[in-house]
């Protein structure tokens, strides 16, 4: 529909780590929260290789674990971007089946938001995405290469800063969230 593919973004590399530090965090959480276990006590083993048998027996925590921490930081910091084709992009607005077409007739500018990892495409019929990556260079290169007209001042610089701040304290936000739910036993 759209073409062969040019390019496909990541996510900040800032971000990446912030999600490998709530992996690391919640692993940590999970692993010294086994030994709390009375079936776990009760075999009088506490080991590693233990606590993976453990999980082998009673795989109940681990795929709790694994379904709500394993597989959305996997998507989120490796697979999700958004994707740059011949004739279009495919814009990820977050799950797969909410993907968005389009094409490049249909946009009428870009600005650039930071010298070198942000951008916002502007559509004609009034959408605007926002487009973060760690090379941002390589995403105006193929909207010049379109014929896309664009503005490379900084001035909508302030307000994408307040929105990394407002996507830093909802990540936080759900983890506390997470945190609490588990520890209070909402998931058992």
């Amino acid at each position: 529909m759209l073409g062969k593919k040019l390019y496909k973004t990541s996510m900040l590399n800032e971000f990446r780590l912030v999600i490998v530090g709530l992996v690391i965090f919640f692993f940590n959480d999970f692993y010294l929260d086994t030994f709390t276990y009375e079936k776990f006590q009760a075999g009088g083993k506490f080991k590693i290789l233990d606590v993976i048998m453990y999980h082998y027996f009673y795989p109940y925590e681990f795929i709790t674990f694994f379904s709500l921490i394993i597989i959305p930081a996997c998507y989120y910091g490796l697979f999700r971007g958004v994707k740059f084709c011949e004739k279009g992009f495919i814009f990820n607005r977050g799950l797969p089946f909410l993907n968005r077409s389009v094409q490049y007739a249909d946009i009428k500018t870009y600005k650039l938001l930071h010298p070198k990892k942000a951008i916002s495409i502007h559509s004609k019929n009034g959408d605007i995405f926002v487009i973060a990556d760690n090379s941002v260079e390589r995403v105006i290169a193929i909207l010049d290469q379109h014929n896309i007209q664009g503005d490379l001042a900084q001035d909508d610089y302030v307000k994408l800063i307040s929105n990394y701040k407002m996507f830093m304290m909802m990540v936080i936000g759900f983890t506390v969230f997470v945190f609490a739910m588990k520890k209070f036993g909402l998931f058992q």
